[in-house]
């Protein structure tokens, strides 16, 4: 038996609205018009990660969920608007196309510490970089019209879409051909 069998790819993560989903559908619509080799997020799959977890031991998962109630402490409803495109590191070396956060993005900052910490708590590697509020729109594989992806993408207003943040979830990843496919292990609302 594969010691994957008897783990579970997981993160912690913060799901959006309707209306950002169609937002994401439309933008995605149009970069993909420059035909640049990009590996597409789906719509329905697009949430703000908080921490990934990796694979997880499957026994771990119940007090994992637990302590999704320590990061949720104190936290209140709030409101994330979406802003702007942009990439990582910078287009000439570009590996992630994103969409921005207008508002919002300080509490999603603050939840993303608490996680960290809480999960820091329960054996979990420290991310090396400053967490960046961001939602994942695409990434590339190569450099085909890369140029053209670039002026597609400049040329894009984003509307500023408002997803209503109530809840923190756990979610279980499942690597597909297709592209990964999420469910919820867990959630719990806000105060």
């Amino acid at each position: 038996m594969n010691d994957k069998d008897k783990k579970v790819r997981a993160f912690i993560a913060l799901e959006l609205s309707d209306e950002a989903r169609e937002e994401f559908s439309r933008i995605t619509g149009i970069l993909e018009e420059a035909k640049a080799d990009v590996k597409w997020v789906k719509p329905a799959s697009i949430h703000l990660t908080l921490k990934f977890l990796g694979y997880v031991d499957e026994e771990k998962i119940t007090p994992l969920s637990e302590r999704l109630k320590d990061i949720v402490s104190g936290a209140v409803p709030f409101d994330v608007v979406l802003e702007g495109i942009g990439v990582f590191p910078k287009w000439d070396y570009v590996k992630v196309l994103w969409v921005g956060l207008a508002e919002g993005s300080a509490r999603v900052k603050e939840l993303a510490l608490k996680t960290e910490q809480v999960m820091q708590a329960e054996g979990f590697e420290k991310e090396k970089r400053e967490y960046s509020p961001h939602l994942t729109l695409g990434r590339i594989r190569s450099a085909k019209n890369k140029k053209e992806l670039r002026n597609q993408a400049e040329t894009i207003k984003v509307k500023p879409v408002k997803s209503h943040i109530s809840r923190i979830i756990l979610f279980k990843s499942e690597l597909s051909p297709e592209g990964a496919v999420y469910s919820e292990l867990a959630s719990v609302d806000f105060a």
